[in-house]
């Protein structure tokens, strides 16, 4: 069932893509189309394309909504803005799906780049290492890596991470979205997003994070 949802001036919007979540305003509205500020994501902005077809995250009345339309063109009116079509439906999304909560543990990580079919390699031409992570949502997770692999990890790699729970261990695939190089810090942080998760494993992480909010909110700490 589809949510009433009305777009606002100066309404916060997010452009779901594979490498992140790209933020937004609503600049115009009407019948037709709402109009928006060009995305942009720690400073790269998103090119996009008439007719190129696109989901949406809404803010609107203390909720969280995702839409799916398309992209009818680009004008300008002081700024360069990017007209999209009225979505017609809008679902209602989790909160928690989006809350990021501090999450410390040892991981092990493998970059697959390389490997096509991960079924016709053996774990021989997998390189392994180990990293720590510090936090996590139903969208992703950063991870602290070894400087000793800074020349061999970098943004839009790919990574299968195995996170160690209290009763089981879950593998994930995940794309680097975010490179904190702080040459002062003795590791260097990667932001990444989950891709193709299955229903079971996201349950599990979401899961996960309301048992650390729910422990946070005991302890009066809250989620970013």
């Amino acid at each position: 069932m589809s949510e009433k949802v009305e777009f606002l001036i100066n309404g916060k919007i997010e452009i779901e893509m594979e490498d992140g979540y790209y933020k937004s305003n609503v600049q115009d509205i009407t019948e037709e189309y709402v109009a928006i500020s060009i995305p942009v994501n720690n400073g790269q902005y998103l090119p996009l394309r008439k007719e190129e077809r696109i989901t949406g995250v809404y803010y609107y009345d203390k909720e969280i909504y995702r839409f799916e339309t398309v992209v009818l063109g680009r004008k300008v009116d002081k700024i360069l803005i990017i007209m999209i079509k009225k979505p017609s439906a809008f679902r209602k999304v989790q909160r928690r799906n989006f809350v990021r909560v501090p999450f410390m543990t040892n991981v092990v990580c493998a970059r697959i780049n390389l490997a096509k079919d991960m079924k016709s390699i053996g774990d021989n031409q997998i390189e392994f290492f180990e990293a720590y992570s510090l936090d996590v949502s139903g969208g992703g997770m950063r991870l602290a890596v070894s400087r000793e692999w800074e020349e061999k990890i970098n943004c839009k790699d790919i990574l299968m991470v195995t996170i160690p729970l209290q009763q089981e261990s879950i593998t994930v695939k995940t794309k680097i979205v975010r490179v904190e190089n702080d040459k002062k810090n003795p590791k260097i942080i990667y932001g990444t997003v989950f891709l193709d998760l299955d229903r079971p494993t996201r349950e599990t992480i979401i899961k996960l994070v309301f048992h650390i909010m729910r422990n946070q909110m005991k302890n009066g700490v809250k989620g970013d």
